[in-house]
């Protein structure tokens, strides 16, 4: 049942803003189990209730994927099994996830409170997935978000703090450099600065924020000084400081001016003897506690107990030629049923 899921969400293309074919996938698979089903736009979601009150258990994980690559090898859409592995874009991240995740929603028994699955879009970028669609589904006491961590169990994640940089100078001729400003340089000067910015503050579990400039942009004819320079500076954030502080200490650092182009992403944690990581580790003996420093929905869990748990390797997502261990999808499936089991059961 997991394989023929898999299989099917994978040869539906569902590159970010386009995840509809892998929605009516979903959407068709579980109308035919009989359970209510709530679909919005490309996000889909469905309901068991069990016979006593209970608490609510959201299982989510994402539809979409990355555009394939030029350096694929192989169909990104026509899924592949070789040597226990099934290959195709999506299959690791996180389509692995979503199919284990259904089939333990299928398949388990539900004696009490409510079993919440949802499957959605624009997790690699955008607003309009689990950070909307939240709202429209039962506050869940607790919750497991399906991404590739090996089946071990992230019970921290960071946050992320995306900064624009801008330095401004005196354009000219590049024959006469003496005469303009030079906002490259100004640029460049600042980002040796940054690259011995040490932030001290120490998180127990998410260790030191950490930082690095990702993307510059600057100048548009080899023969004219640029008078305005853009730097990026990607930031992956702990409790240790506030988004403000970290805005403040990289504005005290630089000349450039600094603009927050995206903070909403804040880090989470699970707090020790949480019932959802209790019952994982239980039903999964094998994995280990985890630190991660990856932006997933998680990020939107605000308040929500949960962990980050799936099938599928981190490292795999977002290569060519993505691939995912059939034998850990169909691991997954069981290890979630087992959860659901002993928290709704």
């Amino acid at each position: 049942m997991t394989l023929e899921l898999l299989r099917r969400l994978v040869a539906a293309p569902s590159p970010t803003g386009q995840e509809g074919p892998a929605a009516d996938v979903m959407e068709e698979w579980l109308r035919r189990r009989g359970v209510p089903v709530l679909r919005i736009d490309r996000n889909i979601a469905a309901f068991r209730e069990g016979a006593a009150p209970g608490p609510t258990l959201l299982l989510c994980s994402h539809l979409d994927t990355v555009p394939a690559t030029a350096s694929w090898t192989r169909a990104p859409y026509t899924p592949t099994v070789e040597a226990g592995r099934l290959y195709g874009l999506g299959a690791n991240d996180a389509k692995a996830s979503v199919a284990a995740m259904s089939v333990a929603f299928a398949t388990a028994a539900v004696r009490r409170g409510r079993l919440v699955l949802a499957a959605t879009c624009e997790e690699e970028s955008g607003r309009n997935g689990l950070e909307a669609f939240l709202p429209r589904l039962p506050r869940p006491d607790a919750a497991i978000v399906g991404e590739p961590t090996g089946l071990h169990i992230a019970v921290a994640q960071s946050g992320m703090l995306i900064l624009d940089c801008f330095t401004e100078g005196k354009a000219g001729h590049a024959a006469r450099p003496h005469l303009a400003d030079n906002a490259i340089y100004k640029a460049a000067a600042d980002i040796v600065k940054l690259e011995s910015l040490e932030l001290e503050r120490v998180h127990p579990r998410l260790g030191r924020t950490t930082h690095a400039v990702t993307v510059i942009q600057g100048g548009e004819r080899h023969n004219v000084i640029p008078d305005r320079c853009q730097y990026t500076v990607d930031l992956r954030t702990t409790p240790a400081y506030t988004h403000a502080e970290l805005v403040e200490r990289v504005q005290a650092r630089v000349s450039a001016r600094v603009q927050v182009r995206s903070g909403r992403y804040r880090a989470t944690e699970t707090p020790e003897q949480t019932p959802v990581l209790v019952a994982a580790e239980r039903a999964w003996p094998a994995g280990r506690r985890f630190c991660s420093p990856t932006v997933s929905d998680w990020a939107h869990l605000h308040g929500i107990p949960a962990i980050k748990w799936g099938p599928g390797l981190s490292e795999v997502s977002h290569t060519a030629d993505e691939w995912v261990e059939l034998q850990q999808v169909d691991a997954a499936a069981e290890a979630y049923a087992r959860v659901v089991e002993e928290l709704l059961g």
